[in-house]
């Protein structure tokens, strides 16, 4: 069902095969149904694309709001569309039907703070300690950046994030991880934000 808008002609809801809703006060129009058409081999490599990286960021979607929040300011975006666009774009590898993710390409947080320098991640039973080197002239106004971590395991497609952690001048900060964890593949990211919000660092992928 559709209601109108008079005179404008424009349009709420369902009308045939089309939809209209709001989107940032903007009124977006799109085609609904399904088509009879089969899928090219371009159309089936860009869905696969897609589900790859969706899947990947569902369990982050916490961690990228706040990681590209600045990303999208005064844009029509909002902080998932831009993750999806950015690591569809540049952390995928190989050709349908086998187009998988590279972590190591990864972003989960754009921004222009300096990022991790050398980031290591070692295990001590479920502790998971991340250490970076610290700059010896680092300059202060970074020096209270507050940690961001994510930590992803493929095989339970599950993470666990920390969106303020320890002070960029500690050098380390740590997370317990869950007992499923324990011996799986994991893949780690670290990422500062400033205290006051108004800026991050683009994600470093640790990888362990």
């Amino acid at each position: 069902m559709a209601t109108s808008n008079g005179i404008s002609g424009e349009f709420k809801g369902k009308l045939g095969n089309l939809v209209s809703y709001q989107l940032k006060g903007k009124t977006v129009i799109r085609h609904i149904g399904k088509s009879n058409k089969k899928p090219s081999a371009a159309q089936l490599a860009t869905r696969q694309k897609m589900a790859t990286i969706i899947k990947f960021l569902q369990p982050a979607v916490p961690f990228v709001n706040v990681g590209f929040e600045l990303e999208v300011q005064g844009t029509d975006k909002n902080p998932h569309n831009a993750a999806v666009s950015y690591n569809v774009k540049n952390a995928l590898q190989g050709q349908y039907p086998d187009i998988t993710l590279d972590y190591s390409k990864v972003l989960l947080s754009k921004g222009t703070l300096e990022p991790a320098i050398l980031p290591e991640a070692t295990f001590t039973g479920t502790l998971l300690e991340i250490t970076w080197q610290v700059a010896s002239d680092m300059d202060w106004g970074i020096k209270n950046d507050r940690t961001m971590l994510f930590i992803y395991c493929p095989e339970l497609d599950k993470a666990v994030y920390v969106l303020s952690g320890t002070r960029r001048s500690t050098g380390k900060d740590e997370i317990e991880l869950p007992l499923s964890f324990v011996g799986k593949g994991l893949q780690v990211y670290i990422a500062f934000k400033a205290v006051n919000r108004k800026s991050v660092s683009d994600s470093r992928w640790v990888g362990v």
